[in-house]
């Protein structure tokens, strides 16, 4: 959801972590919104042509990252909520 979102140029000042990160957004919204469920916390990413670390900052790309389980019949809902970030 963090690279689609910073694909796309939004969130642009949202930090990847903290109490108001995109990773507390997103897991607001999948796990107590959608009904989804976080099945890794601290998963490493590795992100094609990132070139070292230039990056991976907190408003670019995330070192680590959450997995989720959702339905996927939630994720238009999903891409819904987090375009507006």
């Amino acid at each position: 959801m963090i690279l689609w979102l910073r694909k796309n140029e939004k969130a642009l000042k949202i930090p990847n972590d903290g109490f108001n990160g995109l990773g507390q957004i997103i897991y607001d919204i999948i796990v107590n919104e959608l009904s989804g469920k976080k099945v890794e916390d601290n998963y490493s990413s590795f992100w094609a042509n990132a070139e070292g670390d230039k990056n991976i900052d907190k408003y670019l790309l995330p070192k680590s990252s959450a997995q989720y389980e959702i339905d996927i019949e939630k994720l238009p809902e999903l891409y819904r909520k987090i375009k507006t970030l």
